[in-house]
């Protein structure tokens, strides 16, 4: 198994723009099994501690396909992989492996890989492992990663920071926020978590948060502009939420738009009524919810509004401050599929 260091970068950076990834073969075919390198950046919190297990049993099965893995535990370390991956000057890179949940698969893409991505789930939610059909089993994912091909993913952007599931502005921002917070450890470290520490924040935000407006700002692909008015949005690259609701079920990840939900009224019983509606598939025909599908959003507050993005805190709105813009990114990475067609979720 290759360790990564700084020595291995050559000077190499990595890609910062352009209109998508490198593929280390072309979109739609598969490469040729048994050659090249593999990053794998790995969290070893993820899912109460399983990241290290998942990861050792990844490596043998790669090793044992003929693939040459190389395992990246710390920040320094991925940015490291991933600019090699870019620079090609050891060789081909097959793809980079994101092995924790949710948040690991966020900080990948936010280095902006010009490789083709794959995930070993090892988190709480893992949205986006099971909208793409990968499972844990690491035979499987070997398999996958060393006879699957790759195919774009379209993504979506707030201040130059990506997002591949949603961004939410209001309450369950505030949710994220306060759970994070929790999870902060007195090292700064991030503690492991599991969906039961979820508990506390929802009800901290239920009895604390405020339910300030927000204006959006809806954008289509003729540019024609609609305003929008409520207390909770949404910004949908998939269709699911945590627990698989399903916000915007028509959402699709290789379409080039996103899906905008806003839901109108404040306070948290209302949010309940809201989720209730979620659950059962009834919101998008009901008043007081509006789904549109944009290319670019922007959203106004006119107090402090957090915002999460793929589950993680991203900042907040702050009253009088510019306008937050959110845009589409079409197949801005690549993603590593069977031979089921990538936007639509692998059974």
């Amino acid at each position: 198994m290759g360790e990564l260091n700084r020595a291995d970068l050559g000077g190499a950076t990595g890609s910062e723009s352009g209109p998508g990834p490198y593929l280390s073969a072309p979109v739609g075919h598969p490469p040729d099994p048994g050659s090249g390198w593999v990053g794998i950046a790995a969290n070893a919190a993820s899912g109460r501690g399983r990241g290290r297990v998942a990861v050792a049993r990844l490596v043998r099965e790669l090793e044992r396909l003929g693939l040459e893995p190389r395992v990246a535990w710390t920040l320094d370390e991925r940015k490291a992989m991933v600019a090699l991956a870019s620079s090609r000057k050891a060789g081909r890179c097959r793809c980079l492996v994101a092995a924790g949940g949710d948040g690991t698969v966020a900080a990948l893409i936010n280095e902006r890989p010009d490789v083709p991505i794959a995930v070993m789930p090892a988190g709480t939610e893992n949205l986006f492992a099971r909208h793409f059909g990968f499972g844990r089993h690491p035979a499987r994912a070997a398999s996958r990663i060393a006879r699957g091909r790759a195919e774009p993913l379209d993504l979506g952007v707030i201040d130059g920071r990506r997002f591949a599931l949603m961004a939410g502005f209001g309450f369950d921002a505030d949710v994220v926020s306060r759970h994070h917070a929790a999870r902060v450890g007195r090292t700064g470290q991030l503690r492991t978590t599991h969906r039961a520490a979820y508990v506390e924040p929802v009800l901290r935000s239920t009895f604390g948060y405020r339910f300030p407006p927000l204006t959006v700002t809806a954008e289509g692909g003729d540019g024609r502009r609609e305003t929008l008015t409520g207390t909770t949005a949404f910004v949908f690259n998939l269709p699911r939420y945590a627990l698989g609701l399903p916000f915007a079920p028509s959402a699709v990840g290789d379409d080039g738009w996103l899906d905008l939900v806003v839901f109108r009224d404040p306070g948290a019983f209302r949010a309940l009524h809201y989720l209730w509606l979620v659950v059962r598939g009834l919101h998008l025909d009901r008043p007081g919810i509006e789904h549109r599908r944009v290319r670019r959003v922007a959203i106004e507050a006119a107090a402090t509004v957090p915002i999460q993005l793929d589950g993680d805190p991203g900042g907040a709105i702050e009253p009088g401050g510019p306008a937050r813009i959110i845009e589409v990114l079409p197949g801005a990475v690549g993603v590593v599929v069977p031979d089921a067609r990538l936007g639509r979720e692998v059974g």
